[in-house]
């Protein structure tokens, strides 16, 4: 099981798209209330657990950091399990001692990057309104030689489409080979036009990928490789599903307990998704909110994708409309366009016998690719 220790609301950038209200300084959680955190998910963990540090920016709390990695060990080894560590950072914080103890305590995190600076620049700012593209491109080279499989979690928003090829492409030339990109299906300025474009913005990234695996490339796409895993492994044909709660539970500063990071904001109906407090456990809200999100979804019955598509993420689904079980339109026309093209490009590469190809999807040659079970990058 993960925790996801929300260590503040605190962040030193004020991104557009950001479902939370950030501000310089916010409620943080203490190590007591980590504790009880660790506490809880090693108990529900069996074998091993996993502890994520969140935000706001978590590495504003780096000294919280550094108390929790060595408890969180020794609550393992007093039961005998193992446990992992990941964080969700925005990369501006990072120093050569920061980078030192996360690569000695095997801390694998998640960047967020948006891509180029127009595309990275449009929504990821500072509090005075300065695009952030700058100074995180200062710091790549020493967060790559330091983690060189660091995952980039780009943000895709009707005003980063135009720049997707680009931004993949500058990517590239920096040396990050392992990038998610998440659409905001909440952005109101989603058009037919700018869909025409991610459309055409998606083919592209198509030629792209098949180039690149031809030339024995090794990387992660997530928007193609997941589709692509959902379509090779024909023995469960589904994507990985958001069991809402289980399998991982998000740990607000003061300790309440919510199925997903995106229920860990100001907004009112959250309340609706309290799951419990790492002093009292969790409630029967767990089970029956998990039972509600994984129920089958009437508009979802007759689609030719619906093991393969991401409907079953409640996250989603709600910021987009407002309720865990119901999907946006969008969202149905999104997988409908994507799923043929990623399949296309499986057809063409397993047809060639592509090495890298069968590597990354067949044998899985875990020392090129060491994070393909990392999908969830929380």
């Amino acid at each position: 099981m993960k925790a996801i220790l929300h260590l503040s609301s605190a962040c030193n950038l004020r991104c557009k798209y950001c479902y939370a209200a950030r501000t310089e300084h916010g409620t943080r959680m203490t190590i007591d209330t980590a504790k009880a955190a660790v506490e809880l998910v090693s108990r529900e963990g069996r074998n091993s657990f996993c502890v994520s540090f969140f935000g706001g920016e978590p590495l504003l709390h780096f000294p919280l950091i550094r108390e929790v990695v060595p408890m969180a060990r020794e609550v393992a080894a007093s039961r005998g399990q193992t446990v992992a560590f990941r964080m969700s950072t925005n990369g501006l914080l990072f120093t050569p001692e920061i980078l030192q103890f996360c690569s000695e305590h095997q801390i694998l995190f998640a960047i967020s990057c948006d891509g180029n600076q127009q595309a990275h620049d449009a929504q990821r700012v500072f509090p005075d309104g300065r695009g952030s593209f700058t100074a995180l491109a200062a710091l790549l080279p020493e967060i790559l030689r330091s983690c060189p499989h660091t995952v980039f979690s780009a943000v895709v928003t009707p005003s980063s489409v135009p720049h997707l090829v680009d931004s993949m492409n500058w990517m590239w030339d920096q040396g990050i080979r392992f990038v998610a990109h998440q659409l905001d299906f909440s952005d109101p300025a989603w058009e037919p036009d700018s869909f025409e474009v991610l459309t055409r913005q998606y083919e592209l990234l198509g030629e792209w990928y098949l180039e690149k695996t031809r030339s024995g490339e090794y990387f992660y796409l997530n928007i193609l490789d997941d589709k692509l895993k959902t379509h090779i492994k024909s023995d469960f044909n589904h994507a990985p599903p958001c069991d809402f709660g289980i399998s991982k539970v998000s740990v607000a500063p003061d300790g309440t307990l919510y199925p997903c990071v995106r229920f860990v904001s100001d907004d009112p109906r959250t309340g609706d998704f309290v799951i419990g407090h790492v002093l009292t456990g969790f409630t029967d809200a767990r089970q029956n909110l998990s039972l509600k999100n994984l129920a089958p979804k009437p508009i979802c019955e007759s689609c030719a994708y619906v093991g393969r598509c991401i409907h079953y993420c409640g996250c989603n689904n709600f910021t987009s409309t407002g309720e865990i079980d119901t999907v946006h339109p969008l969202v149905c026309e999104h997988e409908r366009m994507l799923i043929p093209i990623a399949d296309s490009l499986g057809e063409i590469l397993w047809q060639e016998k592509n090495p890298a190809f069968l590597a990354k999807h067949y044998k899985i040659d875990l020392s090129r690719f060491p994070l393909l079970g990392e999908y969830d990058l929380e």
